[in-house]
């Protein structure tokens, strides 16, 4: 049995008030990761990834709407053939743009919504040819613009650089790696404004991925990237109402005085096991 279990995601939201999170419910056809919080023509809304583990599927990004006390139902946004997670998303002049990750299509791009629930338009794609995890942008305002993003080693989703670049009128321009440490290489939030410093949220992945997320403060952005650690959360440091027996945290956000975690749990679903041996098997007998 040990062998058929699985590890699931499942967001916590508080207010900065309150001592304890409060689980938002998954979905009955998926696990819910990568919490990202946006206001948007006055309402707030959460989007996050939610990864479809009992079909041959992986993560699609979906939304729910903050009512004053708690979340609404979650709304599919965006349903590609590829993967999608992380789903950065920001309000620029009145409109909603989002940026979320899309390694196994080898791009960084950006995508307007025209319409809710689910009408984006791809409005620029800044990389292609790569395979780029978990895209963070910065915009210091007197210190310029910079793009935070994880490169992937194929062998291993844990292993890779992190890497920062200029933004200069739009487009990228130098590239520094900033971390190849398990401990810190792959950001895991927005950055966050501390007085005249900016916080770097990262995952930890030392001893598995997302077990725990560390905070950097940036001393340097150009010419030379530097950081410090100045705080770490670990899964058990986290109240959360209803249930504490989890593994992992990989994702922070916060807005206003809302905050947002997601948290890994071990688990076994019997649809589940019988979609990831099927999945196993296709690719195996790929072209027998």
């Amino acid at each position: 049995m040990g062998r058929m279990k699985t590890n699931h995601w499942q967001i916590a939201w508080k207010r900065k008030s309150e001592g304890s999170y409060h689980l938002i419910e998954n979905p009955k056809w998926g696990w819910c990761a990568d919490p990202f919080l946006v206001e948007y023509e006055d309402e707030l809304y959460l989007f996050a990834e939610i990864f479809l583990f009992k079909s041959e599927r992986n993560g699609v990004i979906a939304y729910c709407k903050f009512d004053g006390n708690g979340w609404e139902d979650w709304v599919v946004t965006m349903d590609k053939p590829w993967h999608l997670s992380y789903p950065n998303v920001w309000v620029e002049n009145g409109k909603l743009f989002m940026c979320p990750e899309s390694y196994q299509l080898e791009e960084v791009s950006v995508y307007e919504l025209l319409a809710l629930p689910n009408v984006w338009k791809k409005i620029k794609t800044i990389i292609s040819n790569v395979t780029y995890c978990d895209t963070t942008f910065l915009d210091t305002e007197d210190e310029g613009k910079y793009m935070f993003t994880f490169e992937r080693d194929n062998t291993k989703k844990t292993s890779g650089k992190g890497i920062v670049y200029e933004i200069i009128d739009g487009s990228l321009g130098r590239k520094q790696i900033f971390s190849e440490d398990l401990m810190g290489n792959r950001c895991g939030g927005n950055l966050i404004r501390n007085g005249e410093r900016w916080i770097r949220v990262a995952q930890n992945s030392e001893k598995g991925y997302g077990c725990e997320l560390v905070f950097y403060e940036i001393d340097g952005l150009f010419p030379i990237y530097k950081e410090h650690e100045v705080k770490r959360i670990r899964p058990q440091d986290i109240k959360v109402e209803g249930r504490n027996n989890y593994i992992g945290i990989h994702t922070y956000n916060t807005l206003g005085d809302i905050e947002v975690i997601d948290l890994k749990y071990s688990c076994f679903f019997v649809e589940e096991y019988i979609a990831r041996k099927r999945v196993r098997r296709v690719f195996v007998d790929k072209y027998l």
